[in-house]
């Protein structure tokens, strides 16, 4: 289906009872979630309330997911009102959700982290398990090593010029190597594990890897990008304050981001299979 092809029959959805219901119930969704996170770290945190817009997304499509976005943004500041409201950052929330649904939308139960057709034995989940955590401890070595190099070099640069260098070196010395082993390790493990239990041919693979890259790519545009251009033009932050925060939310979301995506490869597969069992017609005449 061509890019403008979903936004059509996406909004061609809200034609439909089911879609305006279940949409309503995962907006509700969403606004409850927002209120309920895992505090890791005083800056990390672990929330949910993206799943409810990914599960939208991958239902309904992209229309469907940015006109979500706008009303759970709303609807969230009004019960919850954070500090002064900017409509900037409802763009970000709805732009997010329709990145999902660009992703996702149509995909199949099959297409997600469904395990493989043939039956698994202890011993193969055990040699499996063993594969992903090899693989894990690999990448978290290289990312590590990335970051030592990096910012050991930047260290060195600094002195050379005259400055202190002590925050690099701070950096290189401990938090960002360690956060970056970290994120490394668990890319290296869900990269993996989404390849040696789902198995199947490489196009399944690729399929299932839609779900990882709606969270890469939500979290390079919205988070990375939008968020604090967001954030300068409303007036919260200076460029200046900006950049220089920009390390560590750059950190914060290398770390954060294969967590959501491990919990969308659980999460999604029986959102979409409860879906289609309630609505077994409606899904047969689509995929027709």
């Amino acid at each position: 289906m061509s890019f403008l092809g979903k936004f059509k029959r996406s909004a061609l959805e809200l034609k439909h009872l089911r879609c305006i219901v279940v949409t309503g119930i995962l907006i509700a969704l969403d606004i409850v979630l927002k209120m309920f996170s895992i505090k890791i770290t005083a800056d990390l945190k672990i929330t949910f309330a993206f799943l409810a817009l990914a599960s939208i997304g991958m239902l309904f499509g992209p229309t469907v997911a940015f006109i979500s976005g706008v009303i759970t943004d709303l609807i969230g500041f009004m019960m919850n009102p954070d500090g002064g409201f900017s409509p900037l950052f409802t763009l970000v929330e709805a732009v997010g959700a329709m990145i999902y649904g660009l992703f996702l939308y149509e995909m199949k139960p099959a297409d997600l982290f469904s395990g493989k057709k043939e039956e698994l034995t202890k011993g193969t989940v055990l040699k499996n398990i063993l594969i992903c955590l090899g693989a894990g401890i690999a990448a978290g070595v290289l990312f590590g090593f990335i970051f030592w190099a990096l910012f050991s070099h930047f260290a060195a640069m600094t002195d050379a010029e005259g400055n202190t260098g002590k925050i690099a070196k701070v950096f290189a010395d401990n938090a960002v190597v360690y956060t970056a082993a970290i994120a490394g390790f668990m890319y290296g493990v869900i990269f993996s594990a989404v390849i040696v239990f789902k198995g199947g041919k490489g196009s399944d693979i690729g399929k299932t890897m839609r779900v990882i890259m709606s969270k890469v790519t939500v979290v390079i545009v919205c988070n990375l990008i939008m968020t604090p251009a967001a954030m300068i033009l409303s007036g919260y932050t200076t460029v200046d304050s900006t950049i220089a925060g920009y390390p560590l939310r750059l950190i914060k979301n290398a770390v954060q981001c294969p967590i959501d995506c491990l919990m969308m490869l659980i999460v999604l597969a029986p959102i979409l299979a409860a879906y289609r069992r309630q609505f077994r017609a409606v899904a047969a005449k689509k995929t027709a």
